[in-house]
């Protein structure tokens, strides 16, 4: 089984030259724009988890958010709060490993947040699984080197440099410097211990893996100032066999050499150092460790690509434990999940809140099972539309929505639309529907404030030349005077009773726009406005004129289903609706706005699980849910 190791180290540069010519564009976004505020958890096995070690480095130090690396059994072990509430990154070279796979599974039943797989195979069995869940993204590419040997080599380089160019941007180059020098190395110790600082840690973890694997030695894992906390009495006690191996980049070489002379002058030390400091730097002591290991096979007698894989090894790479892990993670129920999004993991302390709320979802969907209703009124973006920026800007509906809205129409409903846009989801709308279902479809733009029926789009031409509102006026010059478009790219649009704010800013510039806003509108008591977040906006409105709420004729008998329902979303007014789900976030009223979609299912294919348990005669519609 492999392949010589010497032999997979001459195909290194053309894999480099393969991956720095990759379009990361979907990774980097996954990484470091899309819910970049919200913890990374990075998911592997044998060597891909020296991978999971370094995209969760740069998630810390490009995000300034927790991220970890785990395996899927300990992703497993890390409970479904985790599970559900972190972005989830799958590294499998293959994509063909069991381990992987149950993981994605758990990750599909469980995650609300996003999901991605890196992949270098072609229809490999992850790319299968994942056909089933379009709402995962995947990034795959047939790597041109062939199957890696025992060890993860071509493979594991191609994905660091994949992840560092997802990091450092378009114009990344993988940079090396001085050679790692053979000729002193220490090869006869048995047992390693690898010192690292920040950009040395994943590789530690493949020093690790590979002298695990190979059979070539034991390596124990410490930071520089770890080891000061007993980790060096090994040297005490073992000092004849042992040898330190030091992974240094210039951010620790002062450290590092503080340390080291502390040790006993006999106590054999390996150097691998790097003359880099950015994230490059992991990738170059990577390929020295190659080096290393490649020595360290020659002296050993032991070839690391093909070192001879015994028997139960087979059984246990290949052991059949998926149904052991639902002890683990055993299925929890709708109304768990449900009161779980109205009130977060902490309540779940609070034993009379949370059965205040278990029984108030419980009320919730017995009345509207039992209502009737003639209307369905949607929000659009994240609800009939997904969020990114692709889909929002698509010319007409995606399949699945349109197929099941058109059953609702052929049926005799009535569907309103309240959405923060304008005229581009009427466009959506009639090219997605024949023009004989125009008259059941109003649209209510502008958050509401210019409801028309389908087809009546010319007459939002006269709408947007009224007056501007002064107020909106006056916070629009005050933000341009406390936050200057030359530090943030945002955008205006003047829309009459409502000022629009778009552009290319990150969270967390977005965030710092909203509460400034709240603030103008406080400080200069504009008492006639409102700010409202959606998916991919700010609205603020003059709020006596504007709200989705004047789209809904009958509150008593019209279904309202949105995505940004908690207190500063743009669907929050309407989900205060007697009859109000939500695909997404929530409020905190107990009478309304839940969530009562399957664990896992959010967006879309929460629309269309609601969609699915209606039934509908002559026009009326009635709920089938169950918690």
């Amino acid at each position: 089984m492999g392949k010589p190791f010497k032999d997979e180290l001459t195909n290194i540069p053309s894999t480099i030259q393969w991956a720095e010519q990759q379009d990361v564009n979907s990774l980097s976004n996954f990484l470091f724009s899309e819910n970049k505020e919200t913890p990374l958890i990075c998911i592997g096995s044998g060597g891909s988890l020296s991978a999971c070690h370094y995209a969760a480095m740069l998630s810390r130090q490009r995000n300034g958010v927790l991220a970890e690396a785990m395996t899927p059994l300990q992703l497993m072990y890390a409970g479904k709060e985790i599970i559900r509430g972190s972005k989830l990154l799958f590294l499998s070279a293959s994509g063909k490993n069991k381990d992987i796979l149950n993981a994605i599974k758990y990750g599909v039943k469980y995650n609300e947040v996003g999901m991605m797989s890196l992949t270098l195979r072609k229809g490999n069995p992850t790319e299968e699984l994942l056909q089933q869940y379009p709402k995962v993204q995947r990034w795959c590419e047939d790597i041109p080197t062939e199957k890696d040997g025992f060890l993860a080599t071509n493979s594991l380089v191609a994905t660091f440099t994949l992840l560092c160019k997802a990091a450092v941007g378009s114009k990344f180059k993988v940079q090396s410097s001085k050679p790692l020098n053979l000729e002193p190395l220490n090869l006869e110790p048995w047992n390693f211990l690898v010192l690292y600082g920040a950009l040395g840690e994943p590789v530690a973890w493949d020093i690790e893996s590979k002298l695990t694997e190979a059979a070539l030695g034991s390596a124990l894992l410490s930071d520089y100032r770890n080891f000061g906390h007993g980790r060096h009495h090994w040297f005490a006690k073992n000092k004849n066999n042992s040898c330190i191996i030091a992974l240094v980049t210039p951010v620790e070489k002062e450290l590092a050499d503080k340390t080291l002379a502390c040790m006993p002058a006999d106590v054999p030390v390996i150097y691998i150092e790097t003359e880099l400091d950015t994230p490059q730097a992991s990738i170059d002591l990577l390929l020295k460790v190659f080096g290393f290991v490649n020595a360290l096979g020659e002296a050993r007698g032991i070839d690391p690509g093909r070192p001879g894989v015994p028997s139960y090894g087979r059984l246990l790479y290949n052991l059949d434990y998926f149904k052991l892990t639902n002890r683990i993670l055993p299925n929890e129920k709708t109304l768990d999940v449900a009161v779980l999004r109205k009130l977060g993991i902490a309540a779940k302390e609070n034993t009379s809140l949370w059965e205040y709320y278990s029984k108030a979802c419980k009320r919730f969907v017995q009345r509207i099972n039992r209502g009737s209703y003639s209307k369905i009124a949607f929000d659009y973006d994240g609800t009939l539309s997904a969020k990114d920026h692709k889909s929002r800007f698509k010319n007409g509906l995606c399949d699945d929505i349109r197929d099941a809205l058109l059953q609702l129409l052929d049926n005799g409903v009535q569907i309103v639309v309240a959405t923060g846009r304008g005229k581009s989801v009427g466009d959506s709308f009639k090219n997605s529907f024949d023009r004989k279902y125009w008259q059941q479809i109003k649209i209510g733009y502008y958050n509401g404030a210019c409801p028309l029926t389908l087809g009546e789009e010319d007459k939002l031409k006269a709408w947007k030349k009224m007056p501007f509102d002064p107020e909106l006026k006056q916070l629009e010059e005050e933000l341009k005077h406390r936050l200057p478009e030359t530090c943030v790219q945002y955008q205006f649009e003047e829309r009459s009773l409502q000022l629009s704010i778009e552009g290319k800013m990150t969270p967390e510039e977005s965030q710092m726009v909203y509460d400034i806003c709240r603030e103008i509108i406080w400080d200069k008591q504009l008492k006639g406005i409102r700010v409202w977040r959606s998916s991919h906006s700010m609205d603020i409105v003059v709020y006596r004129e504007v709200s989705k709420l004047q789209v809904i004729e009958d509150k008593n008998h019209t279904l309202c289903i949105g995505d940004y329902g908690s207190v500063e979303g743009n669907d929050y007014e309407m989900l205060t609706s007697p009859a109000s789900l939500s695909v997404d976030r929530v409020s905190k009223n107990a009478d309304c706005c839940w969530n009562i979609a399957p664990s896992g299912v959010t967006g879309l294919d929460a629309t269309l699980y609601y969609i699915n348990h209606l039934t509908v005669t002559d026009g009326v519609i009635k709920c089938k849910f169950n918690v």
